[in-house]
């Protein structure tokens, strides 16, 4: 039998060897933008619906006996939030980024991707084997260029990018891509995981105000919602053949209904508690002042260090001044591009940031001094 040891020995010697580790210290690495996954009413609404008689597990697929009230009502609440035709809900982002493009998109399509997109969306690719074009990171001419070459090909377009790329905390053009379908005959799917309860006038995400004729979003619940699972915001058609045709949906068991409620209560927080994406944006606005030489566009503020090695290194010099952050390596970003993942959430204080500013200053006084 083949042993692993020796793959094991060589991600050890290239520096990208990982381990579980459990939280301690200052977190400066969660997706809880929010708080959302601490909130009492969260925890408020668990405890109603356990002592209501809410079924712990779906017992099975939605198809079957698994399709529960919680799950409906979810969805019907999504729709109207998200001001789309229809919603249904996943387990997780990444399943429900696999059942959009496993089956939505055929083999004889044409898919143009973002570069930077997660890998959820590259599995997918892979598993449908159609032709695809990877664009440059944000680059609109680049991604018309391929939209203008592709369509004479007779075959169905699409285009995949992320709202706030998750590595590097950027943000998509979301509405100049969509002008881009329009113009084109192409369908965007976006993923909204980093944006959703941050992003958009009421926290809709970055898609929020556009219509879903040419437009599928992506909401995932388990980051700024503090909950877990997916929603995916689409045309009546979409969604009735996503129930239909997606194997990662038919063939699974439903998610808890337990969770489906937390997930209508976190959404309704967005709405009743906005002074939490103030606090965020204040939040930015000092990290951009204590980290001078980096990038804040985002939530998101990745502190590019490149070799695999120093990347460790900082982070465990970081870690041991009391900072929870993690070192990202390939293949999660590409080669000679690891770095520390800034996560910021309303739970950390001004101290916090101006103090984690000073000891990375120390550490890397350079780039700091960019």
């Amino acid at each position: 039998m083949k042993t692993f040891v020796p793959e094991l020995d060589r991600l050890k010697a290239m520096g990208r060897y990982r381990s579980l580790n459990l939280p301690g210290g200052i977190d400066l690495s969660s997706n809880d933008y929010l708080g959302f996954a601490s909130h009492l009413a969260l925890r408020q609404a668990a405890i109603e619906a356990l002592q209501g008689g809410i079924e712990i597990g779906a017992s099975a697929s939605r198809l079957l006996r698994g399709h529960r009230r919680a799950h409906e009502e979810l969805e019907a609440f999504a729709a109207d939030y998200f001001d789309c035709p229809r919603a249904l809900f996943f387990a997780s982002g990444y399943q429900a980024n696999l059942a959009l493009i496993t089956a939505l998109i055929k083999r004889d399509d044409t898919v143009v991707f973002d570069a930077l997109c997660h890998a959820s969306v590259r599995d997918g690719l892979y598993a449908v084997r159609c032709s695809v074009i990877k664009a440059p990171h944000n680059d609109l001419n680049a991604v018309e260029d391929a939209l203008k070459a592709s369509r004479t090909n007779g075959t169905n377009l699409w285009m995949l990018v992320e709202s706030i790329y998750s590595m590097d905390g950027d943000v998509a053009p979301v509405r100049e891509l969509l002008m881009l379908a329009e113009k084109y005959d192409a369908l965007l799917i976006v993923d909204e995981a980093h944006a959703t309860g941050v992003s958009g006038a009421t926290g809709r995400g970055e898609t929020e105000g556009l219509g879903h004729e040419r437009l599928i979003a992506l909401h995932t619940c388990g980051k700024a919602l503090g909950v877990a699972g997916a929603l995916v915001c689409a045309s009546e058609p979409i969604i009735d053949y996503l129930i239909n045709a997606a194997r990662p949906f038919v063939f699974t068991t439903g998610p808890m209904p337990l969770q489906a409620v937390l997930v209508k209560r976190a959404l309704q927080l967005v709405r009743e508690e906005p002074h939490r994406r103030q606090q965020l944006s204040a939040l930015k606005a000092l990290a951009a002042q204590c980290l001078p030489g980096f990038a804040v566009a985002s939530q998101i503020v990745p502190i590019v260090v490149g070799d695999d090695g120093a990347t460790v290194k900082l982070a465990r010099a970081l870690q041991a001044q009391g900072f929870d952050i993690r070192a990202i390596r390939p293949p999660t970003v590409p080669e000679g591009t690891a770095r520390l993942r800034l996560s910021l959430h309303v739970g950390l204080t001004p101290s916090d940031l101006t103090n984690f500013g000073d000891a990375l200053s120390r550490l890397l006084p350079d780039r700091l001094c960019e």
